[in-house]
């Protein structure tokens, strides 16, 4: 966080020092009064009083409320802001602090590939940049502040996941990071238990379009069906498009899986560039398109950005693929599941299976809500599709569902294998096991018993 002192912002959040030194410096912000230590702030908010035991030997700390009876529990070295509305004063500070950074600030949301994407960003712009970004996938509301203090006189760029559970978070997470630029990688069924409709969820990742300023850049995916019902016209900033429509600004063609990398040209008004990826999947081909093109707005030149990203390390349980014993390939991509990425990685299944035995093992598809039934019966249907596996082991009641489905369909009831735990699993894949097998385990192990992740890992090692 950057040091400040009172006297900055008490103005800007209509306050009155009632004790204190306008020059005392604020080095963080807390979220609770028990939390209170040196040069720290504390926004009291609620109905509650402070506690005296929160306070007790605390000292040289500032307290922002609207109760001024607080001044006989507090320090004599303690700082004591009055304000009218607690809350207000909250996003008045909040707004005052990320405006003391003019930087370029990407927001990234999507349904999948927003981590992704906003790793391949970072990496891009680390070689010559201070970057600072959200932690893995960790793009919850309650850190959000935590986030925004992240910002410092040091930093030159930021890149933020924002995530959705329910409707108004992209909102929320604007009024903190005030993204310069937005990008929407895709919008597939997810998060239904909270924004109940996919109508719902849609329009809760278009509230990107409301987090931009006028001057703001949007990118979104050109192929998505779902990002086209956007009021995109609306939106009074510039867009931009990626994805292997004609009519994308930055266009991929000529896609190729070739040595655990994915090999494309890009198209960029009428030039063409060669570009090579760590991974597998068309789904890291739009991942990488965003990143180049958002890098290229903030003036990395395109040939640059391709270079750097061909170093790029893929992320653990992401479509990563393994070498098992004999001639057993894993995917592993346990890290979460929904039905836009259990798509991608059957995809990825069936374009690099090269004559092997093909195995799925499908556990539970997350965060559906009452569409949980709907969306694993549409899973069975989808398979099918795609030409069917060679056998379907589907982890849970759910994921049996899908598996019922795709014998209803045509799949041959002994090619398909629902199995409730670990151990049941691990018998299956004994049981089915081929010299020559490739084995998709597609689960959000996060959710899981601890046990399945060792008969992956038992697969992936052995």
């Amino acid at each position: 966080m950057k040091t400040l002192k009172l006297s900055d912002f008490i103005g800007t959040i209509n306050g009155k020092l009632l004790q204190g030194n306008p020059d005392d410096e604020i080095r963080k912000i807390v979220k609770k009064a028990n939390n209170l230590s040196e040069h720290s702030l504390y926004f009291h908010s609620g109905k509650k009083a402070i506690r005296d035991d929160c306070l007790l030997g605390k000292t040289n700390y500032t307290v922002v409320t609207e109760d001024q009876d607080i001044l006989s529990k507090v320090s004599e070295t303690a700082s004591v802001i009055l304000v009218a509305n607690c809350k207000d004063s909250y996003w008045r500070f909040i707004d005052y602090y990320r405006n003391q950074f003019q930087i370029p600030v990407i927001g990234v949301t999507g349904t999948c590939g927003k981590t992704t994407t906003k790793d391949m960003i970072k990496h891009i712009l680390t070689r010559t940049m201070k970057v600072h970004s959200t932690l893995f996938s960790q793009n919850g509301l309650h850190l959000n502040l935590h986030y925004l203090l992240g910002l410092n006189e040091q930093t030159e760029a930021a890149v933020f996941e924002m995530g959705v559970a329910y409707p108004g978070n992209i909102k929320n997470s604007g009024k903190y990071f005030k993204p310069t630029i937005g990008i929407i990688t895709n919008i597939g069924e997810a998060h239904l238990e909270g924004c109940r409709t996919l109508g719902n969820y849609i329009r809760a990742k278009g509230e990107m379009l409301d987090v931009l300023s006028d001057e703001g850049i949007l990118f979104i995916n050109a192929d998505d069906q779902n990002i086209k019902t956007l009021p995109i016209a609306s939106f009074k900033g510039r867009v931009l498009s990626f994805g292997k429509d004609p009519a994308a600004e930055y266009r991929a063609e000529n896609i190729q899986f070739e040595n655990n990398r994915m090999l494309y040209t890009l198209h960029v008004e009428n030039h063409e560039y060669r570009v090579s990826i760590p991974g597998y999947g068309e789904h890291n081909v739009y991942n990488s398109l965003a990143a180049i093109a958002s890098t290229t707005v903030l003036g990395i030149p395109i040939e640059e950005a391709i270079q750097r990203l061909s170093t790029y390390r893929t992320m653990e349980r992401h479509v990563k693929i393994y070498n098992g014993a004999g001639n057993i390939t894993v995917i592993d991509d346990t890290w979460s599941c929904n039905p836009s990425s259990v798509k991608s990685a059957i995809d990825v299944l069936k374009k690099t299976s090269d004559g092997k035995t093909e195995v799925l093992v499908l556990g539970k598809m997350q965060r559906l809500g009452n569409q949980v039934s709907k969306q694993h019966i549409q899973m069975g249907k989808t398979i099918i599709d795609v030409g069917g596996v060679d056998h379907l082991i589907t982890v849970g009641s759910s994921a049996r569902l899908t598996g019922e489905s795709a014998i209803a369909l045509g799949m041959s009831p002994d090619k398909v294998h629902p199995v409730m735990d670990a151990l049941e699993l691990e018998a299956k894949l004994a049981e089915i096991r081929k010299e020559e097998m490739m084995i998709l385990f597609k689960m959000s192990l996060g959710k899981m018993d601890p046990s399945f992740r060792k008969v992956v890992e038992k697969y992936r090692f052995t």
